[in-house]
């Protein structure tokens, strides 16, 4: 089953849940439904979500479980904690890339995921160190 889309694949603003169907009674539901956090998970994210679970926050497991560094750990993790927990002190005290060759700096040494390296590359627009924004 493929994954849900959350953004318009037009305009790529959020899509708005609104209808809901029973596979095995064929019911349909419609309405305005609440969206959570965790449908915004890339695969990478969830990935590394069920391997933290599994491993019940062992920092130090899920290092030697994915084969990656402890500040990678920590790179991940941070990024989930900002998917669910977004503009907050946390999300905004965060080490921001100020260009391109930042950005990609910072994904290849795993300071910042793919997925959110991506989508700062496409918007053109980079939160600096102070969380003000900046054109690239």
């Amino acid at each position: 089953m493929a994954k849900m889309l959350t953004t318009c694949p037009s305009c790529r603003h959020s899509l708005a849940i609104t209808e809901l169907t029973c596979p095995h009674c064929h019911i349909t539901i419609r309405g305005q439904f609440e969206s959570h956090p965790s449908l915004e998970l890339t695969e990478e994210q969830m990935a590394f979500l069920k391997v933290f679970v599994v491993s019940r926050g062992n920092l130090k497991e899920i290092e030697r479980i994915l084969g990656i560094s402890y500040p990678t750990v920590r790179s991940k993790l941070d990024q989930l904690v900002e998917v669910f927990q977004p503009d907050t002190e946390f999300s905004m005290a965060r080490e921001r890339p100020a260009d391109r060759r930042s950005i990609l700096e910072h994904i290849q040494s795993g300071k910042l995921g793919v997925a959110e390296g991506l989508k700062l590359l496409q918007s053109g627009i980079v939160p600096d160190d102070a969380g003000t924004k900046d054109k690239l």
